[in-house]
């Protein structure tokens, strides 16, 4: 079972609305939005801490009848061999957050997920050259010029989607893997790691985001991606 939910930090610039999410998130995220340096940043972090909230309670919620509007849970988090974070209480249920522009993303997973969302800008595409491997490179081309930039940043969600899905984070390097897309087009495939591990695994990919690319990747396959749109306010 896949869980995805996305929300708007622009609904955090009235200081009465982030006075109230900052009582609806567990005293672990409190001290982490405080640590952070500005204020975007601060809602950012603020908006992750009430979408773990947020999913956990439906998770529980269905079989529990846990409400949104209930008290936080109080979250206590382990952590993996590279430093991914899980729920120490709540074993069963592998989390992965992403941010990018003004939205901020959380998938929840009874499997270990990654998730990444990046914004379209103008594409570097000297960083597809240097930073891809040959199949990105030849996969980029192969698709044409006509949706060139935003196949660059899906291509881009995948590999960072994986790097959280291991944990391993960019240390792993983009040029590590290989994007290898069923059927025509970029919506879902397989992550191919280059040096012959057997950690590969498969990728989901929405354009539910105008200007953004979001994508979901896990061991196991991944029919399809329901994005649920938190409302903040």
């Amino acid at each position: 079972m896949l869980k995805v939910y996305v929300a708007d930090t622009a609904a955090l610039s009235e200081e009465s609305v982030f006075w109230d999410y900052m009582d609806r998130v567990d005293e672990t995220r409190q001290e982490k939005v405080w640590q952070c340096r500005n204020e975007e940043d601060r809602k950012r972090s603020l908006l992750a801490g009430y979408l773990i909230q947020v999913g956990m309670k439906n998770w529980i919620g269905e079989g529990g009848g846990l409400q949104e509007n209930a008290a936080p849970l109080s979250l206590a988090y382990t952590y993996g061999e590279n430093g991914k974070p899980f729920l120490k209480d709540y074993g069963e249920v592998c989390f992965s957050l992403s941010h990018s522009g003004k939205y901020v993303m959380g998938a929840f997973s009874n499997h270990e997920v990654g998730i990444d969302v990046q914004k379209h800008r103008a594409a570097r595409f000297g960083m597809a050259e240097r930073f891809f491997t040959d199949e990105d490179n030849a996969l980029l081309e192969r698709l044409g010029a006509e949706h060139a930039n935003e196949n660059f940043y899906r291509i881009w969600t995948v590999k960072e989607s994986y790097m959280k899905l291991t944990g391993e984070g960019m240390r792993q390097g983009l040029d590590a893997t290989v994007v290898e897309p069923a059927g025509e087009g970029l919506h879902y495939g397989r992550v191919v790691r280059k040096n012959g591990r057997t950690d590969n695994a498969y990728f989901a990919i929405s354009d539910r985001l105008e200007e953004y690319s979001i994508a979901v990747c896990s061991y196991d396959k991944i029919a399809d991606i329901n994005i649920k749109e938190v409302e903040i306010g």
